[in-house]
């Protein structure tokens, strides 16, 4: 292996040892490691690109996958920033930067076949340093990436990573199948590439395996099962299925079984956690009608702030079941990546995504790049009830598995212009690190200030927070933190105008909440009650909204508005009984029986 050649693979693997990172020391460090990690490894990517581009005579054809590819990203950019203004500033550059990273991917697994080895065994590496991350997580030996979780590996939750280990396991399971044959004759020591991915595939399906039950994801379970399933089926098909000659006869009884299995697997899946199933079906439903009500889509980043007005709505109109009220949550993801794509991308968007993903399965299929097509549909299959597009790791690997189905034989041709393509996209990679480097130094001092909203000393917190929030408007638990110290350092307008961005990005009650609260310290009574009431509506199951809905009628002298919002929080049956509950019952029993009121009513007399 030549030093050119070491370096550019090297690139390359540090793009996909994105998922390993954490960095404590920044705001949502966790995320963020991520992706500022993901910015360095694409500047090293283009840097190297364009010298080998310049330095190798021949070049990577365009194929029309890479045509859609870039229609796609257009279209979905115009439609979420000239239609929607949107200020989701870190998703627009991460989908540019992810749509550069496929065709880099493209030009240096198409410049000779060998290229792509490094790549693909470190990509089975990933898969198997994960599954012994979460292996030591489960007995003690490492801590997790979130307090209510045991088994995270170096993600945030047991979700995004068990799905990210049933996406490398179909590849493992692939080359696992494809490399045994090497095990199976002499040893010959110039085989040694062979017998490495071999023995790294075995490992690695052995830790996803052991580790995958754990983690108790069922989105997970489907995605591998399904991309194991279809190399299985292939690997079959092309040894022409011998050694099912003598069950086929029982073909009738074996499919009759299979099919009882899945049904039992499925009322079994559904039982295990019925209150989250619900809760996804009412998900996809309310989804789907703000798709149908914006077919231009909502813009990126918006999906969670769209769904809370509609989930509202539905309930404010008195539309919902007992059933839905119990299960309705505000989901930050849509649970189904197809839905989420189609209501902030709009149709066209979708309609392309769909056709780059069908025909890139169908191009795997023909041109039996099987291990990266199993993979690539587990992917698609764990986006079905799950959210790994809206996790970078995912981006990147869908990033490698495109490349790797489309890359081909180098040609020259009239339309061969990596040197002239690698030009264009090392300027856009530096535009788009450019933007980013401020904003890397404005997580460092969220990370620094944490420390003052936590304590308390929200006056110095709102302080701190100011200049920061031009560059992390788009942060969710930013704009949360600053809102908080604006609030409780009573800069209560100054509050809701932060919040007025937040509630477009996400759907909780809690940001209605403290705008309410904002809205009744202002004496903005009005406005006060509808943010109560959208709160309600939004998680209808939410005994607090009704709670500060109360105390605002007490505070208003609405005596039977008080006492009616009090009985609904005496009434509803929360989804967990707390010692809040408790208390917040307790003092509704005393507006009930006009103590409270009397108080107000007296005070309000004396001054």
């Amino acid at each position: 292996m030549t030093m050119k050649h070491s370096i550019s693979s090297l690139s390359f693997v540090m793009a996909l040892a994105t998922v390993f990172i954490v960095r404590p020391e920044l705001g949502s460090g966790i995320v963020s490691g991520k992706y500022f990690w993901f910015y360095l490894s694409m500047g090293v990517i283009a840097v190297v690109s364009l010298v080998d581009s310049l330095t190798r005579r021949q070049a990577m054809r365009i194929k029309r996958i890479d045509g859609l590819i870039l229609l796609y990203g257009v279209c979905t950019l115009s439609v979420s920033y000239f239609l929607h203004s949107s200020e989701a500033v870190t998703k627009h550059i991460l989908l540019i930067l992810i749509i550069l990273l496929y065709f880099y991917f493209r030009m240096f697994l198409s410049a000779s076949k060998s290229n792509g080895y490094w790549p693909v065994l470190f990509f089975l590496v990933t898969g198997l340093a994960e599954a012994l991350w979460g292996l030591r997580q489960l007995y003690g030996l490492e801590h997790s990436q979130h307090a209510l979780f045991q088994l995270t590996g170096s993600f945030f939750n047991p979700g995004p990573y068990a799905c990210y280990l049933a996406v490398v396991l179909p590849a493992a399971f692939g080359y696992l199948l494809r490399d045994r044959n090497c095990t199976q004759v002499r040893f010959k020591l110039r085989y040694w590439p062979l017998y490495l991915r071999w023995g790294i595939a075995l490992l690695t399906c052995a830790g996803v395996i052991l580790v995958l039950p754990a983690a108790m994801s069922r989105s997970s379970w489907l995605a591998a099962i399904g991309g194991c399933g279809f190399v299985a089926f292939f690997h079959w098909k092309q040894k022409g299925f011998r050694g099912l000659g003598k069950i086929a006869g029982y073909g009738r009884w074996i499919l009759s079984g299979v099919l009882v299995l899945c049904i039992l697997g499925g009322i079994g899946m559904y039982r295990m956690k019925k209150d989250s199933a619900d809760g996804r079906a009412l998900t996809w439903k309310i989804a789907l009608q703000t798709a149908v009500h914006h077919p231009l889509g909502v813009g990126i980043g918006y999906f969670s702030g769209s769904y809370g007005h509609e989930q509202a709505d539905r309930f404010a109109a008195g539309k919902g079941t007992e059933q839905e009220q119990h299960v309705a949550g505000n989901p930050e993801y849509g649970f189904n990546e197809y839905l989420q794509i189609a209501v902030e991308q709009g149709v066209i968007p979708f309609l392309l995504f769909l056709g780059i993903m069908g025909y890139s399965i169908y191009a795997g299929i023909r041109q039996r790049r099987i291990a990266a097509t199993a993979s690539l549909s587990a992917l698609l299959i764990a986006a079905i009830t799950s959210y790994p597009f809206s996790v970078l790791p995912f981006l990147i690997v869908m990033a490698f598995l495109l490349a790797w189905i489309h890359s081909g034989k180098c040609d020259t041709g009239k339309r061969s212009f990596p040197p002239v393509l690698s030009s264009i996209f090392i300027f856009i990679v530096a535009g788009c690190l450019y933007n980013r480097y401020p904003t890397y130094q404005a997580y460092k001092q969220w990370g620094r200030s944490k420390a003052l909203y936590h304590t308390g000393a929200y006056g110095s917190g709102a302080k701190a927070y100011a200049p920061l929030y031009p560059l992390l408007a788009d942060q969710l638990d930013f704009l949360f933190e600053y809102a908080q110290c604006l609030s409780k350092s009573e800069q209560y307008a100054e509050s809701n105008a932060v919040l007025e961005k937040a509630v477009k990005i996400r759907c909780d009650p809690m940001l209605y909440n403290v705008m309410g609260k904002n809205c009744q310290a202002l004496k903005r009574y009005a406005e006060a009650e509808q943010c109560f009431l959208k709160a309600a509506n939004i998680v209808p199951s939410r005994i607090y909204p009704w709670y500060l809905l109360a105390n605002l009628y007490v505070e208003m002298g609405e005596t039977e508005k008080a006492r009616e919002t009090a009985r609904i929080v005496l009434t509803k049956e929360p989804k967990v009984q707390s010692t809040a509950v408790r208390e917040m019952r307790e003092k509704m029993k005393e507006i009930v029986q006009d103590s409270k009121i009397q108080k107000h009513t007296n005070y309000e007399q004396r001054n």
